[in-house]
Order: structure tokens, then sequence, then C-alpha cells
């Protein structure tokens, strides 16, 4: 029997380890730096850990965006897929997506950086929180943590 619970002890720390209980940290989205790297994709740095913070609440998620020569980019992690991964999307004057589609790449580390974009020049960059309105299905940028230029 003590076996047993040591066994399920072990099993549920294992299968829970994974899941991210992070705390939102302003820093995370604090722009220190951006451009186009080395490689020729687009990158931004922060004050703080890049892709640190992960959204806690249903319906919302968190951006790292790229306005670029070649379309704009979210590189985003959200309550339903909390690994980051990249959208290419457009914005209307308001910060709401008027479209969005699966495109890209993410590369998470010591800077954010999306890939996959054949983006050529980086006009702006900017860190916010997206949410869904539940009454009219809308995705808009309710908090914009940072923005350069």
């Amino acid at each position: 029997m003590t076996l047993l619970i040591t066994n399920n002890t072990i099993i549920n720390n294992i299968a829970f380890a994974g899941q991210d209980e992070s705390k939102f940290n302003k820093d995370d989205f604090m722009i220190k730096d951006f451009g186009i790297s080395n490689d020729g994709n687009p990158y931004l740095t922060v004050v703080g850990t890049p892709g640190g913070t992960k959204p806690q609440t249903e319906d919302t998620g968190y951006a790292y965006v790229f306005i670029t020569d070649n379309g704009t980019y979210a590189v985003s992690s959200d309550w339903m897929y909390p690994n980051w991964h990249t959208h290419v999307l457009t914005l209307d004057e308001k910060n709401c997506i008027g479209s969005i589609d699966m495109k890209g790449g993410a590369e998470v580390g010591n800077m954010v950086k999306v890939t996959k974009t054949s983006a050529t020049k980086l006009d702006k960059v900017m860190t916010a929180e997206f949410t869904i309105n539940n009454h009219d299905g809308s995705i808009c940028a309710t908090k914009i943590f940072d923005s350069v230029p």
C-alpha cells in the first residue's frame, strides 16, 4: 500500500511538473531592443525573461507583435495553447484582430524571434494582452505593455 501511494506521488509529480504556474511579470513585456538578427529574422529582447509570463485567465493571450514589411506577426501564448506560437494577422485602428492565420515560426529563448516571415524590415514592435469579447467574438488588445518606436 505504501509503495502504491509513493508511486502515485511520483507519477503525479511527473505528470504535473510541466504545468506553468507563472505569475505576471511586466518586465517580461518591457522591450529592451529589437531588429533583424544576423540570420535575417525579426527579434526583440525584453528587460525580464522572454516568454516568462503565460496567461492564467480564460479568454486571454499575451503576444510579442512584430510589424514588418511582409505583414504583422504575433508570437503568442494563450489560455488554450500556452506554448509560444506564431500568427500572421491584421490589426485595425483599435488594435482588434481583423484576420488571423497560423503562419511563421517562433523561437523563444534569450530573445523572442519570429521566423519564416521573409521580412527584411521591422517597422515596430509591441507587447500586449489580447482578450476575446464573449459578446461579439472579437479579439482585441486590452493592454499594450510596451511599444517601440
